[in-house]
């Protein structure tokens, strides 16, 4: 078995580490509150667009959270997939 540099293994738990901290981070700052308006709202003119002001999706905070874990996959599967090239390479 081909065990990975120590570079590598930095890498692979580091890239871990910002993986785990985001998803955590993404949970923590979800919204809690609830919206104040239903899912079916009544429209009263069918020719108008309806579009509840205040609706928050998404917050800054969890667009970040979402940003580190997405670094942290990218960067996990560039150190898998440099692991499983040093594997293939040395079968020669």
């Amino acid at each position: 078995m081909h065990r990975l540099s120590s570079r590598a293994a930095i890498a692979a738990i580091s890239f871990g580490v910002l993986t785990l901290g985001g998803v955590i981070m993404f949970i923590a700052t979800a919204p809690t509150a609830t919206a104040s308006f239903g899912w079916f709202a009544y429209q009263p003119l069918a020719a108008e667009t309806h579009f509840p002001g205040a609706l928050v999706v998404l917050t800054p905070l969890m667009a970040t959270a979402a940003a580190i874990s997405i670094v942290g996959i990218v960067g996990l599967s560039l150190v898998a997939g440099y692991g499983i090239g040093q594997r293939r390479s040395g079968a020669r």
